[in-house]
């Protein structure tokens, strides 16, 4: 019987496979070739799956935010804040690989129009998540509801994109690294306006 490949399973695997190759060596280094040598597979094949370094690119990102929804679909329900900025942050080895990705991508979004659309869609997505979890803690009274919630949602995610910029270079387990997410959950706790000192660290929605 005929071995049945799945085309967007291997689409996938050499998307994987540029992440890590972009996270070690940097975007410049992604080109056909490196991608296959990554991938162990021929420059042939990998052609056969992208007529273009830039349709990788491309797939590369778009996995960094189906990554995303996973971790986050996969959060209990009773997940709090803290948990849901966290799946963004560079804090092992495969969000470490999607930070470098989203940073070195936007660098050169800067000059074109249709990269930057693509960001603006993927943003919009995860501000739309944020924005979800917040109305359900206004919903239980743990929210102010008269604050916008996508108004909020819009400055979590720049703040936890700052936030993500200064963890890429440091050990997730480092002194520097656990200070930084402290200060990010202080920098929450003002945002939303959370003042008691009875209310765990950023958790509106847990």
């Amino acid at each position: 019987m005929p071995k049945v490949v799945d085309r967007e399973a291997r689409r996938r695997a050499v998307a994987g496979g540029l992440l890590r190759l972009a996270a070690r060596d940097g975007l410049e280094a992604v080109s056909v070739r490196s991608v296959a040598v990554e991938c162990g597979i021929s420059p042939g094949a990998v052609q056969k799956l992208f007529p273009s370094k830039e349709d990788m690119i491309l797939r590369a990102l778009e996995l960094t935010e189906e990554r995303l929804a996973s971790r986050y679909a996969s959060l209990a329900d009773d997940a709090g804040l803290d948990a849901h900025l966290r799946q963004a942050l560079p804090l092992d080895e495969q969000r470490r690989e999607e930070v470098i990705m989203i940073i070195a991508f936007s660098a050169r979004a800067a000059g074109r129009p249709d990269w930057g659309k693509l960001l603006a869609e993927g943003y919009r997505t995860i501000q739309d998540a944020t924005a979800e979890l917040l109305r359900r803690a206004q919903r239980d009274g743990l929210l102010d509801a008269d604050r916008d919630a996508a108004d909020l949602a819009a400055g979590l995610v720049a703040l936890s994109d700052g936030f993500a910029a200064r963890l890429l270079h440091l050990p997730p387990d480092s002194a520097e690294a656990h200070g930084l997410l402290r200060a990010l959950d202080a920098s929450v706790r003002a945002l939303l306006g959370i003042t008691s000192a009875g209310t765990p660290p950023a958790t509106p929605g847990g």
